[in-house]
């Protein structure tokens, strides 16, 4: 029932993506009016401009001040026209390019969130899209082996490392930005807000999740700055992953309620 009750809620959330998605498409619909409306406009007053400028000439008017305007002017009105079209197009297609990620994005999130919602056991309990203030934490388990952070990245292509152990993507779209360091700051917060909520000293499984990418075996980012070792898997491997309990760390029945407690509470605020 209470894992009945997390989905029903998960589905009526609305996620800092699902609001930047919005935003996307609504500017993506006034970019589009505003195309048509722009070209119409130009359209009819080139239109305007050549009528003027044929009918001068079929009058043999072509000595009058106002056929010499417009026929000076119109090179640099279809120049200026153009430029501006060029301008609305590249913002659209950057607008357009944003959207497409952005939705890449929550895609990537509903496949990790629903086959975790599939397939973990009774006594684990998922958790969605946390709000930070500062974006989301795309997946939180907890259960008898502890509690996993999941961070969810849409990038395609063989995800592998360097040989400084950072994350390196081939054949496929680069990170466009440090998941390592985004992965640690939330940790960093979702630790905070227990310990001061629960009262425990909660131990954070941090994982980098890539449904769309090929994830090389036992692959795990490090640096020589700080003591955290992030695995990367596929959602294939997230379960086993949890339920490995790889740091040795068990919960109690006590435990989990708390810590789901405070992160319903997070949820709710």
């Amino acid at each position: 029932m209470l894992r009945k009750t997390q989905d029903e809620q998960t589905k009526k959330k609305i996620t800092f993506l699902d609001e930047k998605i919005s935003s996307l498409h609504d500017e993506l619909n006034e970019l589009g009016n505003m195309r048509f409306a722009f070209v119409a406009f130009y359209v009819l007053t080139l239109c305007f401009i050549l009528f003027i400028i044929i009918l001068t000439f079929v009058r043999r008017a072509l000595y009058t001040t106002q056929f010499w305007i417009y026929v000076i002017c119109f090179p640099f009105y279809v120049l200026m026209g153009a430029i501006s079209l060029k301008s609305i197009n590249k913002l659209y297609r950057k607008t357009k390019e944003s959207y497409n990620i952005a939705k890449k994005e929550r895609d990537a999130e509903k496949i990790v969130q629903d086959y975790l919602r599939k397939n973990l056991t009774e006594d684990y309990k998922l958790f969605e899209n946390i709000s930070t203030g500062f974006g989301d934490i795309d997946a939180v388990v907890v259960g008898p082996t502890g509690i996993y952070m999941i961070e969810v990245k849409s990038n395609s292509g063989v995800i592998t490392s360097n040989k400084e152990k950072r994350l390196l993507i081939l054949e496929g779209n680069p990170a466009n930005k440090n998941y390592r360091e985004q992965v640690k700051k939330e940790m960093s917060q979702l630790k905070k807000y227990l310990d001061n909520n629960t009262g425990l000293n909660c131990w954070i499984n941090p994982v980098l999740v890539f449904p769309f990418g090929s994830v090389i075996k036992d692959l795990k980012l490090e640096s020589d700055f700080d003591n955290l070792v992030l695995p990367v898997l596929n959602e294939k491997d997230l379960l086993k992953y949890v339920y490995s309990n790889n740091t040795k760390v068990q919960l109690t029945y006590d435990q989990i309620n708390k810590i789901a407690k405070a992160i319903e509470d997070w949820q709710e605020k």
